[in-house]
């Protein structure tokens, strides 16, 4: 949930405002970008430009290796490319063909193969898993009824969290690998001495348990009419007929399971320990239909739009309209700010949808859907859509921050950022090219808040002189050097931000009619981001009023 701060609740950036200007970050090389462009409206072309400014900042940022990721609109992906190295050793850059691990992001084709067999009635959402189930008994001995498909479709059957039952070794067929699971009374984490199979009772809590949903992978395996593995499921009713060339969902993530060509092109994941990157070995999942799609972010955009679509893509009927419906009814509170439907992540979506439609129920611009995903330890992405605003994005990084309390947030500022310049789509007219530099802009921004702390903030009714600038910006300094772009600082923009703060003037109604004039130099959207990267909002007054 976003909260905008009351006029003149400002001064808690204060304390970052250094972080605006000068920091002490090391000169880094310039990062190789790959992009194919095909907008469809000079509006996209002002977002793609915004973003190819603002991601290399956000990246540095937080010591990405490299990430790529798909932007589509209007039913079609208008822009892919790729930022940084997908090897850092080789200094192989990332392009928009680099293949990724999904990790969790896979569950949602998990989803959509139950539903397809729910539309055909081959299976019922709220009958009991265990009427599907030969080779092994899905018992939650804590009651009080059965374990149902939609129980497990929401992470409510009772199973307790576990880590997707990883390995270095290859893993067991599915059907072993449950069957020894399920048998046991202990989760296998720490040698299966800390957490129990079963944590609660059915239908009581959200506990997001891969091996639920590597379960429902079995169900598909052991229910549809073909009798076909769940890879091979996957690929011919959804990965195939989205046109998702180059992607599979393996049993076994290497080159024998996938291919030599999509594995020549899959990127190196790392692990930050502080400031080192480290290359992660390779690791399997047992779990593996909780999470082994290998793709790209063009092709796994895909699938989202078909969603968009109502359950249609391309002229290929994934999904009906009613069963997509059903899927984004908010069933369970998730995680905080965050409804669970049927396997997929919902922000701002209440009410009960039309089911003739499918996405009745995203009202307004703040509603999505998504799902999230990281492979340990080396790869972490997410795919994000709001019908309102008619935009989907998938994001994927080669990069995993330890500890998990410091885990990736580039994924979401780049989602929040795209958002957020929809919303607005910058009522100012095209920006000198000066202002492509992201350094610039914040510096602006820097200038815009310190002019309104000084003046405005305070009731100080004395002038800023520019005897008073020109003191702060070559007294500037990060740490013991000389401030410079690469340390996010541009003396000549934040010189330009408090001057045009101060032309604008302190009251609340001067400072909105420079805005309705367009003569702000950033726009709302940049200026929500650049405050979230501080921790906090820039000048909330310009970027409410703006929007």
């Amino acid at each position: 949930m976003r909260r905008i701060l009351p006029i003149g609740r400002l001064a808690a950036l204060c304390l970052a405002l250094s972080a605006c200007g000068p920091r002490a970050e090391p000169a880094v090389d310039s990062m190789p970008v790959s992009e194919i462009r095909r907008p469809g409206a000079e509006a996209d072309s002002r977002l793609i430009d915004a973003l190819k400014a603002y991601i290399p900042s956000v990246m540095k940022a937080h010591g990405t290796p490299g990430l790529n990721l798909a932007v589509a609109r209007h039913g079609k992906i208008i822009w892919e490319a790729g930022f940084g190295y997908a090897n850092l050793a080789t200094k192989r850059p990332m392009t928009p063909d680099i293949v990724f691990h999904s990790g969790s992001m896979g569950k949602t084709y998990v989803a959509t193969a139950v539903m397809q067999l729910v539309d055909q009635g081959v299976i019922e959402l709220d009958a009991p898993i265990n009427k599907y189930l030969k080779a092994f008994q899905v018992t939650n001995p804590m009651g009080d009824r059965p374990v149902t498909v939609r129980d497990l479709l929401t992470h409510r059957s009772g199973l307790g969290d576990n880590g997707a039952s990883s390995s270095f070794a290859k893993p067991l067929p599915l059907e072993d690998h449950l069957k020894r699971a399920y048998a046991d009374s202990m989760l296998e984490m720490y040698d299966r001495s800390t957490t129990r199979l079963w944590m609660s009772r059915v239908g009581a809590t959200f506990r997001y348990a891969n091996l639920g949903m590597a379960t429902l992978g079995y169900l598909v395996e052991a229910t549809n009419p073909e009798r076909l593995s769940f890879s091979d499921y996957v690929q011919k009713h959804i990965i195939d007929p989205l046109g998702m060339t180059g992607s599979k969902y393996p049993p076994v993530q290497d080159s024998a399971h996938v291919g030599a060509e999509i594995w020549g092109r899959m990127s190196t994941g790392y692990t930050s320990l502080g400031q080192v990157q480290v290359p992660t070995p390779t690791i399997y999942f047992g779990d593996f239909p909780a999470g082994s799609l290998v793709s790209t972010p063009g092709q796994h955009i895909k699938l989202i739009m078909a969603y968009l679509g109502g359950g249609t893509y391309n002229g290929y009927r994934l999904l009906q309209p009613k069963t997509v419906a059903t899927m984004f009814t908010p069933q369970t509170d998730a995680f905080p700010g965050t409804k669970l439907g049927l396997a997929w992540m919902l922000s701002d979506v209440t009410g009960t949808p039309d089911t003739t439609g499918g996405l009745s129920n995203f009202k307004g611009t703040s509603a999505s859907f998504s799902h999230g995903g990281a492979h340990m330890y080396g790869w972490y992405n997410d795919f994000r859509a709001w019908p309102g605003l008619d935009v989907a994005v998938a994001v994927a990084t080669n990069h995993w921050r330890l500890p998990n309390d410091a885990i990736n947030r580039e994924n979401v500022l780049i989602e929040d950022f795209i958002a957020s310049w929809i919303r607005s789509d910058s009522r100012l007219p095209a920006p000198d090219r000066s202002l492509d530099q992201w350094a610039w802009k914040t510096s602006y921004a820097a200038g815009l808040l310190y002019a309104d702390q000084l003046t405005g903030q305070l009731g100080n009714p004395d002038p800023i002189t520019a005897g008073m600038i020109d003191a702060m910006v070559a007294g500037a300094r990060a740490a013991t050097a000389t401030p410079s772009r690469d340390h996010g600082w541009d003396g000549a923009a934040f010189r330009a931000g408090i001057e045009d703060m101060i032309k604008a003037g302190q009251k609340p109604d001067s400072i909105r009619a420079w805005i309705a004039k367009g003569r702000f130099r950033v726009t709302a959207a940049e200026l929500d981001r650049i405050g979230k990267e501080l921790g906090s909002r820039v000048l909330p007054l310009l970027a409410g009023a703006l929007q």
